[in-house]
């Protein structure tokens, strides 16, 4: 699907969830994380960060950006061959129908530690030795 707005568009694959009729979710944290570039789409990739199709503006007040809506229309670009979306299966991008797209998995890149760094005592700061 491609999704437009005033301000850009973005493809990728549609999966049918459970939220309100007349919405669309984009998960906004997945844009270029495995291209080269890290940022941007690579030669020969469509655009497909939710930031293509949002405003730049902020809330004056708070400062908050205003990037997490806008109206937006779909447009089919190709059909599907039956391979589910990679999406993520939590919150408003998981699927309509239990069990029809396999459930998030990690792996080992999603694992995090945590450990008090050498010489902080565990407080995050230097002890005083003395």
């Amino acid at each position: 699907m491609e999704v437009g707005t005033p301000r850009g568009a973005l493809r990728g694959r549609l999966r049918v969830t459970d939220i309100r009729p007349g919405l669309l979710f984009v998960p906004f944290h997945y844009g270029y994380w495995d291209t080269e570039g890290g940022h941007g789409p690579d030669d020969g990739t469509p655009p497909r960060a939710a930031n293509e199709t949002t405003v730049t503006d902020w809330d004056p007040a708070s400062k908050q950006p205003l990037f997490k809506t806008a109206a937006a229309a779909l447009r089919l670009v190709a059909h599907g061959d039956g391979t589910p979306a990679p999406a993520p299966t939590t919150t408003a991008s998981a699927p309509a129908r239990a069990g029809s797209v396999p459930a998030t998995e990690g792996g080992t890149a999603a694992l995090a530690t945590s450990a008090p760094a050498a010489g902080t005592g565990g407080h995050g700061r230097e002890e005083d030795a003395g």
